[in-house]
């Protein structure tokens, strides 16, 4: 536990401390009793403060009891802080401050213009541990952090104060998922092709997928005969596969786009669309980071763990991050799309006006307007003929 310590032992009372050392002085030196009894209770009683202005803080330690904590917009919770005396010196008049990032807001708190803050009092004995939970609102997409922690320590029966700020890392980070946006148009992706995705109108069959066995018809192949079954039932039984169809989504999202709060709200919906109907769905964002790829991706997967990986993403994702070009996206998801078949591209329209997008992906592309969200085909998306509503 690293503190930066500053003591305010009250300059006023040096004039006190200097007649007392006076007295004390003059009384030893003149031999009167009174003097010397009096003056030396005021300089014990500042020798006292003093000392404990400035040990009482030395070996106090703070800490957060969660390391992270997940919630969405408008849900309440509460993260645990812990402070342990580790000397025998108690503490009556203490308090700390919190400051945190505004996408958390307190009951009973101070907001400011870059951060929200809180000040809670405690009183805590020696050799003791102390835990307080803080209530909290979550109030928009984003990853709060604490960026600052005070703690101020009034003496018990004087006006001297220790002000202790931490300068170590505080590790707690509550993550807020963003709110989900409803989009029209997702009638119009259909399953066409191959794939893993069930779908009891496709007319290709998994032949890894066996899901049971039917009365033998002529012309049914031999390689399909369930034998096993066959000597059960005795009569010959044919294998029925799973007819399945590729359905996995691409979603690629332009963080320099209008809106862009919005398309996220509308991104998180596909993705939990995608995620309830066992829709397998993979995300690329022109944000640029370090090592390769130089851009986000997450890959190809399903289920609620791939979920919350890309909400996770999504929550952390920063409005001033630095961008890909445009020219450069457009050839990366051209080469993710050529494996997808279904691209939804959530970005402005004339920013991929000159998109070129392979023919075998089904692409479409998010309109926004007006509280709208729309997809439509790529094709009137680039032109800028989309309809909304």
């Amino acid at each position: 536990m690293k503190w930066n310590q500053q003591i305010d032992n009250l300059n006023q009372h040096k004039y006190l401390r200097a007649g007392a050392f006076v007295l004390l002085v003059g009384g030893f030196l003149s031999g009167n009793t009174i003097f010397f009894f009096i003056s030396s209770l005021f300089m014990f009683y500042f020798l006292a403060s003093y000392f404990y202005l400035e040990f009482v803080g030395r070996k106090l330690q703070f800490s957060i009891v969660e390391d992270q904590i997940k919630l969405f917009p408008n849900d309440e919770g509460k993260f645990t802080i812990k402070i342990e005396q580790q000397s025998w010196l108690p503490i009556f008049f203490g308090s700390v401050l919190l400051a945190v990032d505004k996408n958390i807001s307190f009951h009973i708190g101070e907001e400011r213009k870059q951060l929200n803050l809180i000040k809670i009092p405690f009183t805590i004995f020696g050799k003791r541990e102390l835990q307080i939970e803080v209530p909290f609102i979550a109030k928009k997409r984003g990853v709060a952090k604490i960026h600052r922690v005070d703690i101020e320590i009034g003496h018990f029966i004087d006006y001297g104060k220790v002000y202790l700020q931490k300068v170590d890392l505080t590790k707690l980070e509550v993550v807020v998922y963003s709110d989900q946006r409803k989009v029209s148009g997702l009638k119009r992706i259909i399953p066409k092709n191959q794939g893993n995705y069930p779908s009891k109108s496709a007319i290709i069959e998994d032949l890894t997928t066996i899901v049971g066995t039917r009365d033998y018809q002529n012309g049914d192949p031999f390689n399909k005969i369930h034998w096993k079954a066959s000597a059960r039932m005795a009569g010959l039984q044919t294998k029925m596969f799973e007819r399945s169809s590729q359905f996995s989504w691409l979603i690629v999202l332009d963080i320099r786009a209008s809106y862009l709060e919005e398309r996220i709200k509308v991104v998180t919906f596909l993705l939990h669309h995608a995620a309830s109907n066992h829709i397998p769905f993979s995300l690329i964002v022109n944000s640029k980071k370090v090592g390769k790829p130089s851009y986000f991706e997450l890959p190809n997967g399903e289920g609620k763990r791939h979920l919350q990986l890309a909400l996770t993403f999504l929550a952390r994702l920063q409005v001033n991050s630095v961008a890909i070009g445009m020219h450069s996206f457009e050839k990366i998801t051209y080469q993710h799309a050529l494996s997808s078949p279904y691209v939804i591209v959530c970005a402005d329209q004339e920013s991929v006006a000159g998109w070129h997008m392979p023919t075998t992906s089904h692409v479409y592309g998010l309109a926004v307007s007006d509280q709208t969200y729309s997809l439509h085909q790529w094709r009137s998306f680039v032109s800028q003929e989309v309809q909304h509503g």
